[in-house]
Protein backbone atom coordinates (compact mmCIF):
# COMPACT_ATOMS: atom_id res chain seq x y z
CA UNK A 1 0.00 0.00 0.00
CA UNK A 2 1.09 3.17 -1.11
CA UNK A 3 2.08 5.99 1.68
CA UNK A 4 -0.81 8.60 0.63
CA UNK A 5 0.60 10.99 3.51
CA UNK A 6 1.56 14.25 2.86
CA UNK A 7 4.86 15.74 3.17
CA UNK A 8 4.55 17.63 6.72
CA UNK A 9 2.37 14.40 8.03
CA UNK A 10 5.57 12.62 7.28
CA UNK A 11 7.75 15.08 9.13
CA UNK A 12 5.48 14.93 11.68
CA UNK A 13 5.88 11.11 11.94
CA UNK A 14 9.48 11.43 12.25
CA UNK A 15 9.77 14.14 14.85
CA UNK A 16 6.81 11.96 16.97
CA UNK A 17 8.96 8.54 16.61
CA UNK A 18 11.50 8.77 19.15
CA UNK A 19 13.06 5.87 17.92
CA UNK A 20 14.22 8.24 15.14
CA UNK A 21 18.16 9.40 15.67
CA UNK A 22 17.32 12.85 17.57
CA UNK A 23 19.51 14.67 14.36
CA UNK A 24 16.75 13.56 11.96
CA UNK A 25 13.98 14.13 14.16
CA UNK A 26 15.37 18.38 14.27
CA UNK A 27 16.09 17.97 10.55
CA UNK A 28 12.84 17.44 9.89
CA UNK A 29 11.65 20.56 11.96
CA UNK A 30 14.32 22.53 10.07
CA UNK A 31 12.12 20.85 6.31
CA UNK A 32 9.05 22.02 7.85
CA UNK A 33 10.12 25.83 7.91
CA UNK A 34 11.91 26.05 4.65
CA UNK A 35 9.18 23.75 3.03
CA UNK A 36 6.26 25.39 4.62
CA UNK A 37 7.04 27.89 6.51
CA UNK A 38 3.15 29.21 8.01
CA UNK A 39 1.34 26.93 7.15
CA UNK A 40 3.73 24.47 9.46
CA UNK A 41 2.68 27.06 12.08
CA UNK A 42 0.16 25.53 13.94
CA UNK A 43 2.39 21.62 13.91
CA UNK A 44 5.09 23.92 15.70
CA UNK A 45 2.68 24.85 18.13
CA UNK A 46 1.79 21.49 19.08
CA UNK A 47 5.31 20.57 19.43
CA UNK A 48 6.24 23.00 21.52
CA UNK A 49 3.36 22.53 23.61
CA UNK A 50 3.64 18.75 23.83
CA UNK A 51 5.56 17.82 27.40
CA UNK A 52 6.27 14.28 26.05
CA UNK A 53 8.76 15.48 23.54
CA UNK A 54 12.27 16.09 24.98
CA UNK A 55 13.48 19.71 25.66
CA UNK A 56 15.83 19.94 22.67
CA UNK A 57 12.59 19.18 20.56
CA UNK A 58 10.49 21.98 21.81
CA UNK A 59 13.22 24.27 21.92
CA UNK A 60 14.41 23.91 17.79
CA UNK A 61 10.22 23.98 17.30
CA UNK A 62 10.29 27.48 19.43
CA UNK A 63 13.34 28.49 16.99
CA UNK A 64 11.66 27.23 14.31
CA UNK A 65 8.52 30.11 15.00
CA UNK A 66 10.54 32.39 15.62
CA UNK A 67 12.16 32.29 12.05
CA UNK A 68 8.76 32.36 10.46
CA UNK A 69 7.83 34.97 12.03
CA UNK A 70 4.38 37.09 12.09
CA UNK A 71 2.08 38.11 14.72
CA UNK A 72 0.77 34.57 15.69
CA UNK A 73 4.53 33.51 15.76
CA UNK A 74 4.79 36.75 18.60
CA UNK A 75 1.76 35.94 20.63
CA UNK A 76 2.78 32.10 21.16
CA UNK A 77 6.45 32.84 21.93
CA UNK A 78 5.39 36.15 23.88
CA UNK A 79 2.98 34.00 25.94
CA UNK A 80 5.92 31.34 26.41
CA UNK A 81 8.04 34.18 27.88
CA UNK A 82 5.51 35.51 30.35
CA UNK A 83 4.31 32.10 31.70
CA UNK A 84 5.34 31.79 35.41
CA UNK A 85 5.32 28.15 35.71
CA UNK A 86 7.68 27.92 32.05
CA UNK A 87 10.55 25.84 32.70
CA UNK A 88 13.56 27.94 32.70
CA UNK A 89 15.58 26.82 29.60
CA UNK A 90 12.07 26.45 27.36
CA UNK A 91 11.69 30.34 28.24
CA UNK A 92 15.38 30.56 27.19
CA UNK A 93 14.46 29.56 23.81
CA UNK A 94 11.45 31.68 23.62
CA UNK A 95 13.56 34.54 23.84
CA UNK A 96 15.95 33.69 21.32
CA UNK A 97 12.70 32.96 19.19
CA UNK A 98 11.94 36.13 19.68
CA UNK A 99 14.91 37.73 18.52
CA UNK A 100 14.91 35.97 15.33
CA UNK A 101 11.68 38.14 14.54
CA UNK A 102 13.04 41.31 13.73
CA UNK A 103 10.36 43.55 15.24
CA UNK A 104 10.20 46.35 17.35
CA UNK A 105 7.43 44.47 18.92
CA UNK A 106 9.51 42.16 21.03
CA UNK A 107 11.62 44.75 22.87
CA UNK A 108 9.68 45.25 25.82
CA UNK A 109 9.72 41.14 26.53
CA UNK A 110 13.52 41.19 25.59
CA UNK A 111 13.71 44.17 28.19
CA UNK A 112 12.06 42.33 31.38
CA UNK A 113 14.02 38.89 30.33
CA UNK A 114 16.96 41.35 31.16
CA UNK A 115 15.37 41.59 34.64
CA UNK A 116 15.56 37.51 35.09
CA UNK A 117 17.64 36.13 37.38
CA UNK A 118 18.26 32.79 35.34
CA UNK A 119 22.02 34.14 33.56
CA UNK A 120 21.47 31.93 30.42
CA UNK A 121 17.67 33.76 29.86
CA UNK A 122 19.61 37.43 30.67
CA UNK A 123 22.07 36.59 27.63
CA UNK A 124 20.00 35.50 25.29
CA UNK A 125 17.68 38.40 25.86
CA UNK A 126 20.87 40.57 25.44
CA UNK A 127 21.84 38.71 22.11
CA UNK A 128 18.50 38.68 21.27
CA UNK A 129 18.38 42.63 21.26
CA UNK A 130 21.47 43.40 19.15
CA UNK A 131 19.83 40.87 16.65
CA UNK A 132 17.23 43.31 16.08
CA UNK A 133 19.33 45.62 14.40
CA UNK A 134 18.76 49.36 14.01
CA UNK A 135 15.16 49.38 15.91
CA UNK A 136 17.38 48.42 18.93
CA UNK A 137 19.54 51.35 19.24
CA UNK A 138 17.59 53.78 21.04
CA UNK A 139 16.75 51.03 23.72
CA UNK A 140 20.42 50.01 24.17
CA UNK A 141 21.44 53.43 24.28
CA UNK A 142 18.73 54.86 27.31
CA UNK A 143 19.97 51.09 29.39
CA UNK A 144 23.58 52.46 28.97
CA UNK A 145 23.00 55.95 30.15
CA UNK A 146 20.17 55.50 32.37
CA UNK A 147 19.72 51.84 33.77
CA UNK A 148 20.39 51.12 37.31
CA UNK A 149 22.34 47.87 37.09
CA UNK A 150 26.03 48.01 35.86
CA UNK A 151 25.79 44.40 34.35
CA UNK A 152 22.70 45.90 32.21
CA UNK A 153 24.38 48.57 31.16
CA UNK A 154 27.15 46.49 29.98
CA UNK A 155 24.90 44.13 27.95
CA UNK A 156 23.91 47.53 26.16
CA UNK A 157 27.45 48.74 25.68
CA UNK A 158 28.60 45.30 24.55
CA UNK A 159 25.63 45.20 21.93
CA UNK A 160 26.09 48.67 21.07
CA UNK A 161 29.78 47.44 19.68
CA UNK A 162 28.31 44.67 18.15
CA UNK A 163 25.39 46.60 15.71
CA UNK A 164 28.53 49.83 15.33
CA UNK A 165 26.30 52.35 14.58
CA UNK A 166 27.84 55.70 14.70
CA UNK A 167 24.91 56.78 16.48
CA UNK A 168 25.89 55.10 19.93
CA UNK A 169 29.22 56.99 19.51
CA UNK A 170 28.38 60.11 22.15
CA UNK A 171 26.45 57.86 24.84
CA UNK A 172 29.96 55.19 24.55
CA UNK A 173 32.05 58.55 24.80
CA UNK A 174 30.78 59.42 28.01
CA UNK A 175 31.08 56.19 29.76
CA UNK A 176 35.00 56.17 28.53
CA UNK A 177 35.27 59.72 30.24
CA UNK A 178 32.86 59.32 33.16
CA UNK A 179 32.43 55.72 34.08
CA UNK A 180 33.91 54.30 37.54
CA UNK A 181 33.21 51.27 36.43
CA UNK A 182 36.05 49.58 35.04
CA UNK A 183 34.05 46.62 33.37
CA UNK A 184 31.86 49.02 31.80
CA UNK A 185 34.52 51.37 30.30
CA UNK A 186 36.49 48.45 28.42
CA UNK A 187 32.88 47.61 26.88
CA UNK A 188 32.40 51.32 25.71
CA UNK A 189 36.36 51.12 24.70
CA UNK A 190 35.99 47.95 22.70
CA UNK A 191 32.49 49.02 21.40
CA UNK A 192 34.27 52.37 20.34
CA UNK A 193 37.05 49.83 17.96
CA UNK A 194 34.16 48.08 16.33
CA UNK A 195 32.30 51.01 15.20
CA UNK A 196 35.72 51.86 13.81
CA UNK A 197 34.86 55.97 13.27
CA UNK A 198 38.02 58.15 13.01
CA UNK A 199 36.84 60.94 15.01
CA UNK A 200 39.22 63.37 16.77
CA UNK A 201 37.42 63.11 20.06
CA UNK A 202 37.19 59.42 19.70
CA UNK A 203 40.74 58.71 19.02
CA UNK A 204 41.62 61.25 22.35
CA UNK A 205 40.01 59.27 24.22
CA UNK A 206 41.24 55.99 23.43
CA UNK A 207 44.47 57.32 23.92
CA UNK A 208 43.95 58.45 27.02
CA UNK A 209 42.46 55.19 27.89
CA UNK A 210 45.44 53.41 26.38
CA UNK A 211 47.06 55.19 29.14
CA UNK A 212 44.72 53.70 31.94
CA UNK A 213 46.30 51.19 34.51
CA UNK A 214 43.77 48.64 34.31
CA UNK A 215 44.76 45.93 31.69
CA UNK A 216 42.03 45.02 30.50
CA UNK A 217 40.96 49.21 29.46
CA UNK A 218 44.27 49.96 28.24
CA UNK A 219 44.48 46.82 26.10
CA UNK A 220 41.19 47.04 24.72
CA UNK A 221 42.32 51.08 23.78
CA UNK A 222 45.28 49.63 22.15
CA UNK A 223 43.02 47.06 19.62
CA UNK A 224 40.87 49.49 19.65
CA UNK A 225 42.99 52.08 18.05
CA UNK A 226 44.35 49.83 16.02
CA UNK A 227 40.75 48.78 14.38
CA UNK A 228 40.16 52.15 13.60
CA UNK A 229 43.35 52.80 11.87
CA UNK A 230 42.84 49.90 9.72
CA UNK A 231 39.29 51.34 8.78
CA UNK A 232 40.90 54.54 7.56
CA UNK A 233 43.75 52.96 5.55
Amino acid sequence: MLDDRSPLETAMDIINKKEYPLSSRLNAILYMVEKFNEESLPLLEAILANQDHEMDIRGAAALAIGRIGGKQAFDVLCALAHEKEVIPVLKNYAIQGLGLLGDEAVIPVLLHALEDPDNTIFYSAAESLGKLGRVALPYLMDLLQNHSREDIRCVAAWQLGTLKYAEAIPVLLKEVNESQNPELVALCVWALGEIGIQDVEVVDALKEARRSLNPAISERAGRALKKIARHVN
